[in-house]
């Protein structure tokens, strides 16, 4: 039967023993360890310099085009249309696509028409907007070709748009009617119209719209 001293005699040599082995393991590989918690606290001040570069460049960005919203003044359009477009060549792809649409509707605005629709296709066939970003540049597009002279072929790509559970399904099917009416099929127009007005789901600005244009093309 063992005594307590041998006890004790028994736990001194094991904790020498893990000792010899501590002090060995780290002669052995202390300096690759000590090497490895270097390199983790340096990836991790990286990580988080990235980081808050990141955050100042978008902060910075935001202000920027806020700067460029707030310049825009009667008079001032084709000023603002070529701070927009370069703005847009150097912001991340969100700014880059605000700034854009900000673009194609002064040209609009300004009545350059052919130069805004380029802006939209620029946006709708890129790569850089979200698939909604996408969408609506495809329905101003709509918008633009219902009052061309020669209409553009987008019926397809807005009738994908107006078949699938989107924001601008309902501005896709309003775009799908005009440019129906554009063709010359005025009954088809009027009850494309008149679907979209009974629409629970469509805007009621949008609506009021589709009503009004139903009894036209109605003839009432």
């Amino acid at each position: 039967m063992f005594l307590m001293s041998d006890l004790e005699v028994f736990r001194e040599v094991d904790e020498d023993y893990r000792r010899d082995r501590m002090i060995a393991f780290w002669r052995r590989y202390g300096v690759a360890v000590f090497a490895l918690l270097i390199l983790a606290m340096a990836g991790a001040a990286s990580l988080n310099y990235l980081h808050m570069r990141a955050l100042a460049q978008k902060e910075a960005e935001t202000e920027e085009f806020e700067a460029l919203l707030s310049g825009i003044q009667p008079g001032t359009e084709q000023d603002s249309i070529a701070a927009l477009a370069a703005y847009a060549a150097k912001a991340n792809p969100a700014q880059a696509t605000l700034a854009l649409f900000t673009e194609a509707s002064l040209r609009q605005h300004a009545g350059a028409n052919t130069a805004a629709a380029q802006v939209y296709h620029q946006i709708a066939d890129g790569n850089q907007a979200s698939d909604d970003m996408r969408d609506l540049a495809v329905v101003r597009l709509g918008y633009l070709a219902a009052d061309a002279a020669t209409p553009e072929p987008l019926i397809p790509r807005l009738q994908t748009i107006a078949g699938k559970d989107g924001p601008w399904r309902n501005s896709a099917r309003e775009a799908l009617a005009l440019l129906t009416a554009r063709a010359g099929q005025r009954e088809s127009a009027a009850k494309m119209f008149s679907d979209l007005a009974q629409d629970p789901s469509a805007p009621p600005d949008l609506a009021g719209r589709a009503r009004a244009l139903a009894e036209l093309y109605r003839g009432k």
